[in-house]
């Protein structure tokens, strides 16, 4: 007759919840305030990385403005850039500086030691390309104009020098103006930076502030050219796309779009062979060629030449761009070129051949993965010769993000988590669903001390954090792309280590393909795993020691190559693979169990803490699996047992209470539906010790959508009636425990007391993005410790709402410190100590408190109000090693080796104002001099191409002339040997350098003619 007012229906849910003990004890809202604890991941999409070698940090920039510096463990500085511009390359120079380039042409530097912003150039003409050495403050920046500008890092100034458009001023002055298309500082000399156009590669002097030589690559008709040439019948020009030096600085290679990679002799400008990847002498006209222009081939974006230890023993690494044809998926070549002739004693066609044939040739496929946009090469030896100077990783850079390394030269790729810190995790691979579980403590640093910790980034210093006084932890756990799943302690900030558990389903699927993680459950007390893919297979684990590592029975051999066959044309729904541990970990979770269904995608999946594992599937087939045998002890579609018409499960709740007025607990299998409908199970022993489950009660608990949370506590204590195993145990005693159950749906939350009513109900006018129990422990005016028991909701608008039970009255409104994305929000998880872990991004989560533990009484050192203290990056300690110099070949044939004393003044000239930043006197200090000072990281060569620098001797020549003459002379006679050069030039000394550094600046003058 009369429609129920909403105020009425609050009356009846106060006078319902009078009955009842506050379980929250009157707990005071000033306990609440939210703050961020830490951030996993990182904000936007990654689109450039750059690697410091002397400090050993890694820079990534993202699609949000942010660039992220990582160095060992947890240590991460974010610097946020102003109006969010897009970062498109980025130099670390000279172990201090981190220069990043953006899109509006911007030049912007930051300072690793003060963790600022120094100041910000704008480039007066589109930049094209840039290059930096690890040791000088000079940059040098490639304009769209085809000139070349200098600016120095270290006064925020040019040079007065500017390096024309060679191309268009000496050699193709017809030609529209072409644009620096790349530059490399020369490996061994300061002095020569090679220059690429369009068309034109030219090597430049600064002490002869002239051009030494040119390289120009033309086809003549009916030559091959590379993959990509067209009109083959003519005469054509392919454009340069990058050049390089070799590390010994003799060669270079010119790499041009139509897939061409030339050799040049750089002396001479002689070409000594022009290949393409698979194919050699393909400048050679061939009459009998047909056009195959038509072909579709990769082409050629992105080359490195990559040395060993011994920078003599090279190989080249090919990235060829994503096509959409399925037949070419995207690869990466190396040609392995071995050890490098000795120069003097090598001819022309031999060297030829030796580009023509290398020692091997190996193809990397990048199948199922976004299109490669870069790769960074990772150097182990020194941060000389382009980043490459004995490197077996390569970080590629994806598209959408994501980041793969590659073993070099091995060709394996790696997704192990240690290796970087965790932020990256969350693109290596991309992370497909995350949660998060609270853990005892004592059990968590148990288990994480066996954890993998290894880390290929060792710089930094953490930043001392105050450690919250918690009996849990909260641990991480993320799904990936690639079938991995990770384990994490989430309050990362608060722990320095990079320990992490990681499974990988691929391995014991066996199978390459449809392997992302949709569905993780962890059961923290008995730790234990359950994990879904996308294709519906449940893969269970569980942390023991491993029964088969280190070795692998021979007489089975034959019997486990069968067994990893793919679980795909399997009959049995169970399907044992413990034979399918990683044979390399000691202990750790291993997968026991395969629950191979074939009833499609899983829409829930819960393993408790007793032994049960819950498993619902988006068809509406609920299967409960008792881990001891295991045996599946239910196997029924709930579509036939509700009563509101539900689909499928889409939450499970394993609890130990009262059931309606039995007198008695029961172990109670709560099952949430896609419509807001609770169907209730007790799981039930039998005689043979075995279980089984009684269907109960179905009731519609909730308005609308479908039920995300399922919890519950005791009426009386406010103590969590979550089953776990020592509540079983005490089953036998039969004592009941009266308890409410609280149901989260879309927009509400109801609390029931099962088998008998439902109780409080409390609606919101946004959606539940995530909720949950809390227990905080508070100390009362006698100073006694006791809990307060809460409800956490947190909505998709950013609101938290902070509640008592039963009562649900809110006692403080929160809002999310962090911004929220709707998308992903819906992965975000409330813990039982107050945390909660936010996924506000496709790359990123963050760990928020509602909790202030120095208002609870219970930890005074605890202040959330006080600042996130920031790591320290720069360690002025470390010596930045010495740059390889010209050998004494080249020594005695003229070249002048330039020291970065004489570059300043040939750049700034002879009154450079003092630098502008303390950062430029603490770096001045941390590059070696000498080789002695290298600390271990200098380059060392070894046999006949071992490189010793010349040493002082007792007597001078008289000048650089004379030196000069006999160096022409000795050369013409002994050009045949160059070991003999080697034993001379040791034996006369350093005179060059020594009668350089007597008359330095008359004689810098006199060369260029001031």
């Amino acid at each position: 007759m009369f429609k129920k007012s909403r105020r009425l229906k609050n009356v009846s849910n106060a006078i319902k919840s009078a009955r009842v003990h506050d379980v929250s004890n009157g707990i005071d809202h000033k306990v609440f305030d939210a703050k961020r604890i830490c951030t996993y991941g990182i904000n936007g999409r990654i689109i450039v990385t750059a690697f410091e070698y002397t400090q050993s940090l890694l820079a990534v920039a993202t699609t949000a403005g942010e660039i992220h510096i990582y160095g060992q463990k947890q240590i991460e500085v974010v610097f946020t850039l102003k109006n969010k511009t897009q970062i498109k390359d980025m130099r670390f120079v000279r172990g201090i500086y981190l220069i990043a380039v953006d899109n509006k042409n911007n030049i912007v530097v930051l300072s690793l030691y003060s963790r600022q912003i120094l100041t910000t150039f704008f480039c007066p003409n589109s930049i094209t390309c840039i290059e930096t050495d690890p040791s000088l403050n000079w940059m040098l920046i490639g304009l769209e104009s085809g000139s070349v500008l200098i600016y120095d890092v270290d006064r925020n100034q040019t040079s007065n020098l500017r390096i024309d458009n060679f191309q268009k001023n000496m050699f193709l002055p017809k030609e529209r103006i072409s644009p620096v298309v790349s530059i490399q500082w020369n490996p061994r000399d300061i002095g020569t930076i090679l220059i690429s156009y369009e068309y034109i590669t030219v090597i430049y002097s600064f002490i002869e502030a002239k051009v030494k030589q040119h390289f120009f690559y033309q086809l003549e008709p009916y030559a091959p050219g590379g993959d990509l040439s067209t009109n083959i019948e003519k005469k054509r020009t392919p454009k340069i796309i990058q050049s390089l030096y070799h590390p010994n600085s003799l060669h270079i290679l010119t790499v041009h779009e139509d897939n061409s990679l030339v050799f040049w002799d750089v002396r001479s400008g002689k070409l000594i062979q022009a290949r393409s990847i698979f194919e050699t002498h393909v400048n050679f006209p061939n009459s009998t060629l047909k056009d195959d222009s038509l072909r579709e081939v990769p082409a050629i974006f992105k080359v490195a030449w990559l040395c060993q230890r011994n920078p003599e023993y090279t190989s080249l690494l090919i990235t060829t761009k994503a096509t959409d044809n399925p037949d070419f998926p995207q690869e990466l070549t190396m040609i392995d070129l071995g050890g490098t002739p000795m120069y003097s004693v090598t001819s022309f066609n031999a060297m030829s051949k030796y580009y023509a044939k290398p020692v091997q040739q190996k193809i990397f496929s990048l199948i199922g993965k976004a299109a490669i946009v870069n790769f960074l090469p990772l150097p182990k030896a020194s941060p000389y010769f382009g980043g490459c100077h004995d490197t077996n990783l390569i970080l590629l850079l994806l598209e959408d993000g994501e980041l793969e390394t590659l073993i070099y030269p091995m060709g394996s790729f790696s997704s192990r988590a240690s290796i970087f810190p965790r932020s990256l995790a969350w693109v290596r691979p991309i992370v497909t669903t995350s949660t998060a579980e609270s853990v005892s403590k004592k059990l968590w640093l148990g288990m994480m001390t066996i954890a993998q910790s290894d880390s290929f980034l060792k710089g930094g210093i953490s930043a001392s954090r105050n450690i919250r006084n918690h009996d849990t932890r909260s641990a991480l756990l993320t799904g990936h792309s690639n079938g991995s799943v990770r384990i994490w302690d989430a309050s990362h900030s608060e722990v320095t280590e990079n320990s992490v558990f990681e499974v990988n389903t691929a391995k014991v699927l066996n199978r390459g393909s449809n392997l992302a993680i949709e569905n993780i459950s962890f059961a923290s007390e008995t730790l234990e795993l359950a994990v879904s893919s996308e294709v519906g297979d449940v893969i269970l684990f569980k942390f023991e020691t491993n029964k088969i590592y280190g070795h692998l029975h021979r007489s089975d051999a034959l019997e486990l190559r069968f067994s990893r066959f793919s679980l795909d044309d399997s009959n049995t729904i169970l399907v044992d693979v413990t034979d399918r541990c990683p044979a390399n970990v000691k202990q750790g979770f291993m997968p026991s169990t395969v629950i191979h269904a074939k009833k499609g995608r899983v829409s829930t999946i819960m393993n408790s803490n007793i032994g049960f594992v819950g498993i619902g599937y988006s068809e509406g087939t609920f299967i409960l699996l008792d881990r001891r045998g295991p045996a599946i002890i239910f196997n029924e579609n709930i579509r036939l047992l509700s009563k509101a018409g539900s689909s499928y499960v889409s939450a499970v709740h394993f609890c130990v209470m009262e059931y309606g007025n039995d007198g008695y607990s029961s172990i109670l299998l709560l099952c949430g539906t896609d419509i807001g409908e609770l169907l209730t199970f007790k799981i039930l022993p039998t005689t043979d010790g075995r279980f089984e489950v009684e269907h109960m009660d179905a009731t519609k608990t909730n308005n609308q959508g479908k039920i995300l949370e399922i919890d519950s506590f005791a009426k009386e204590t406010g103590y969590s009636c979550s089953a776990t195993i020592t509540k079983m145990q005490d089953l036998s005693k039969g004592v009941p425990i009266p308890g409410f159950v609280t149901i989260s749906g879309a927009i509400d939350i109801r609390l029931v007391s099962p088998g008998k009513s439902k109780d409080t109900h409390v609606l919101f006018k946004c959606p539940i993005a995530a909720s949950g129990l809390s227990f905080i422990p508070i100390l009362n005016s006698k100073g006694e410790r006791n809990l307060a028991t809460i409800m956490i909701a947190l909505l998709v608008n950013g609101d938290i709402k902070i509640m008592t039970v039963p009562e649900l009255k809110e006692i403080k409104n929160l809002h999310c410190p962090i911004p929220m994305t709707t998308q992903y929000i819906e992965h975000s998880s409330v813990l039982h100590n107050g945390d909660i872990v936010v996924r506000n991004g496709k790359f990123q989560a963050s760990l928020i408190s509602v909790v202030n533990e120095s208002t609870t009484g219970t930890n005074y050192n605890s202040d959330i109000s006080q600042p996130t203290p920031i790591d320290t990056l720069y360690n002025p300690d470390l010596k930045i090693s010495y740059r390889p110099q010209v050998n004494s070949l080249q020594w005695a044939r003229g070249t002048v080796y330039c020291t970065p004393y004489q570059l300043d003044e040939l750049l700034g000239g002879n009154e450079m104002p003092e630098s502008k930043y303390e950062e430029s006197v603490i770096a001045r200090g941390t590059v070696s001099s000498n080789r002695n000072k290298t600390a271990g990281k200098a380059f060392v060569g070894t046999g006949e191409h071992k490189y010793t620098r010349p040493v002082r001797s007792g007597t001078r020549s008289g000048g650089y002339g004379i030196l000069k003459s006999v160096s022409r002379a000795v050369e013409t006679r002994l050009d045949t040997a160059e070991t003999t050069i080697n034993d001379y030039a040791t034996t006369m000394g350093q005179t060059m350098n020594d009668a350089m550094e007597e008359s330095g600046k008359d004689m810098m003058k006199s060369a260029i003619g001031i």
